[in-house]
């Protein structure tokens, strides 16, 4: 069965594959590796059509491939059984159903099979340079999706139980219903990113909890479009890795990246700095402790009326980015969702459901006075908890369990903010500031791959810096008063600081150089702090 066939038609293609070898002992395998096989290129992959957030249910091709790049948002729907051999000894499955009566002889028991039942959504927080590079949707596109939203149109359908399972409702967005053969559900986690490549078809959805309370279970369903899942794979990145360059050439470009994130900060050289290091952390270890290594979330604390467009700067550079604007309120606010929880067998979405890699923006300045209720701070303490641990906790009736994430927080505040961060920095506003010019499109895919780049290398600690790193330490604290000013907290904050320094520069290894380097922008940051109050004279 060549690709042609299988991509209008791959029930034939599937009919097929049974009829060369009529079992169904490990059937679900050789329908992964035969589509695999015929779908193998990335040039293969994209004449396949795509479902995206612009998608409607209207729009899908039922009975044909399609692909859908999607975070999978629910994997407590549960199972179904299905007959995978109809009475005509035809395999059934993957969007062949048979419907009606059981045979003269009773249901054959060894022709039924299990299969697992996901929720997926499109990638939430993709920034508009990412879509338009993935799937090609343009702002005037985005804006007209935006626009049938306020009109009260919906991708999502008419079912209720489906409203709250994407992150940001806010977004153009859409979901389906993914059914998982074989054991390929035992790899896929909640908030993971994949390409699934599978069969349109519509299928029933109701909640367990509506199962129960009504007699007729078929009347409290509502079709929804499923995706009979054939295989996954790696999406692709919106982003070219960086070429192969010279070192001064890297040092131009992480100056002028610097330039143009300074930007997003009143024109501060050392705040842009701490910027590009927090956009480039990422977790690389997960100790059995729970402690999670390599993300940097930075706290900028601003003066009192200063312009720092922050969101809408690396909504430019990254291709995930959620903003997230705290006020009283919006904290309090019994709708508000930051963590995802469990309603009647149904896991509705939060603003931190997010994928890894996504860089969040949380504004604190809205915080004025009042009272933070009971709701408030539930909220408060999931967006604290996320940032201090990487964890997002999943709320259940009687209980709750963590999950771990691998987000960028980035949270502005008028002096210190209220939740606790890796790393304060005070913002000092250049003198006679203005906004830099817009990077071309060129330099913005080259500042794009630069960091796409650098976020993922290999990344080691030479022997012999153990020594640098120890003489440095002890030199430091000696000349400080009292010991005071570099604890071993400060230290190994330091180390995982440097590391980024080192990668921003382009280097996979620590040198004495970055070392150094990372120790002085450290000590201009701390030298930045307000003296307490206690200890002045």
């Amino acid at each position: 069965m060549d690709f042609a066939t299988a991509l209008q038609n791959p029930h034939e293609a599937i009919k097929a594959l049974y009829a060369a070898s009529p079992s169904l002992d490990g059937f679900e395998q050789r329908v992964e590796s035969h589509f695999k096989s015929l779908i193998a290129t990335r040039e293969a992959r994209q004449q396949i059509p795509a479902i995206t957030s612009l998608s409607t249910s209207a729009d899908l091709p039922v009975g044909k491939l399609v692909r859908f790049r999607a975070m999978v948002q629910d994997t407590g729907l549960g199972s179904e059984v299905f007959r995978a051999v109809g009475a005509n000894k035809e395999v059934l499955g993957y969007g062949i159903e048979e419907e009606g009566p059981e045979g003269p002889g009773g249901e054959d028991y060894s022709n039924l099979r299990e299969r697992q039942i996901f929720y997926l959504v499109n990638v939430p927080a993709e920034t508009a340079w990412a879509k338009e590079s993935l799937d090609k949707a343009t702002a005037a596109d985005v804006q007209a999706s935006l626009d049938k939203m306020a009109l009260g149109g919906s991708s999502q359908g008419a079912s209720p139980l489906l409203a709250n399972k994407h992150p940001i409702p806010s977004e153009p967005h859409f979901g389906c219903l993914a059914k998982i053969y074989g054991d390929a559900a035992d790899k896929l986690k909640t908030a993971e990113v994949l390409e699934f490549v599978g069969i349109v078809s519509e299928s029933s959805f109701s909640s367990a909890f509506d199962d129960l309370v009504n007699d007729n279970a078929a009347s409290a369903s509502v079709p929804v479009p499923a995706l009979h899942v054939l295989f996954t794979t790696t999406p692709d990145s919106p982003a070219a890795p960086l070429p192969a360059s010279s070192e001064a050439d890297i040092a131009d470009l992480r100056r002028e990246l610097l330039e143009y994130l300074g930007g997003a900060v009143a024109g501060d050289v050392d705040a842009a700095e701490w910027l590009l290091l927090a956009i480039l952390g990422r977790i690389h270890t997960r100790h059995p402790t729970g402690v999670a290594l390599g993300s940097l979330s930075l706290n900028l604390a601003l003066p009192a009326q200063t312009e720092a467009p922050v969101s809408s700067v690396l909504s430019t550079l990254l291709p995930a980015l959620a903003s997230l604007d705290l006020s009283i309120p919006f904290l309090n606010d019994a709708k508000t969702r930051l963590a995802p929880r469990n309603r009647d067998e149904n896991l509705e979405s939060g603003s931190l459901q997010l994928p890894d890699g996504t860089a969040v923006v949380v504004d604190t300045r809205g915080i004025g006075e009042g009272k933070l209720e009971d709701a408030g701070v539930r909220n408060l303490r999931h967006v604290a908890t996320t940032i201090a641990q990487q964890k997002l906790s999943y709320q259940f009736p009687y209980s709750s369990f963590d999950l771990d994430t691998d987000l960028s927080f980035i949270v502005l505040s008028e002096g210190k903010a209220l939740i606790p961060t890796d790393c304060v920095v005070y913002v000092h506003p250049a003198k006679d500031f203005s906004s830099p010019a817009a990077p071309t499109p060129a330099k913005l895919a080259a500042f794009r791959s630069f960091i796409r780049t650098m976020k993922h290398v290999d990344f080691t600690i030479p022997e012999e810096m153990s020594e640098v790193i120890q003489a440095d330490f002890v030199d430091r604290r000696q000349k400080s008063v009292g010991g005071e000013a570099m604890t071993q907290e400060d230290l190994l904050f330091r180390m995982g600081a440097a590391r980024l320094l080192a990668l921003s520069r382009g280097e996979a290894a620590l040198s004495k150089d970055a070392w150094l380097q990372c120790a002085d922008l450290d000590e201009r940051r701390k030298e930045r702090a307000p003296v307490p109050a206690a200890r002045k004279e």
